[in-house]
């Protein structure tokens, strides 16, 4: 398969993916949630805030954010962490072994983009983790998200937090389990 049809199933399966359970998710004109961007080989997308219970995040709250993410280049990358302005810290979380919790991880594999279709090559499992919101975070709004990968750099996204839930997002792999903060 080129590349171009590589780029494409990536795309659909990202948004396949962060649909297929619980309620429909709100989809934009681009058939995305949350925003997309690029850093050197790393492409990110559909990266959002999970929504706030009661419309927004208080002080001291915490959050999940969701993505998709993988490398144009033959090699893979890896992100290394994350950082906002409007929180603590931000953990990377992966739920590995199926068992409903996401436990913290020290990075997260970014496969190349042509090990994206080989079963095993995406981990479906992370998310991230906002610790101790600093500040009330609304619903509708954004929050700043710098990205830190190994070999692409950095990058800051405003990730959207949603304005509904869309129930929890187990992992692909792990069709019975439910995320657990």
């Amino acid at each position: 398969m080129n590349r171009i049809g590589t780029l494409s199933m990536v795309a659909f399966a990202a948004v396949v993916v962060s649909t297929s359970c619980g309620e429909p998710q709100q989809v934009h004109g681009n058939g995305t949630v949350g925003a997309n961007a690029e850093v050197g080989d790393v492409v990110l997308r559909n990266v959002f805030v999970r929504a706030p219970g009661d419309g927004a995040y208080q002080r001291g709250e915490d959050a999940v954010v969701r993505l998709a993410m993988f490398s144009r280049s033959d090699r893979p990358d890896a992100l290394l962490g994350v950082r906002t302005r409007s929180a603590d810290q931000v953990e990377l979380r992966s739920d590995t072994d199926c068992d409903g919790t996401a436990e913290t991880v020290p990075r997260v594999a970014v496969p190349a983009d042509r090990a994206v279709d080989r079963p095993g090559s995406v981990d479906p499992a992370y998310q991230l983790h906002v610790v101790d919101f600093s500040e009330e975070v609304r619903a509708g709004t954004t929050v700043p998200l710098t990205f830190i990968f190994e070999d692409a750099g950095e990058i800051t996204v405003d990730a959207l937090v949603e304005t509904e839930d869309d129930g929890d997002m187990p992992p692909t792999h792990c069709p019975t389990t439910t995320w657990s903060q």
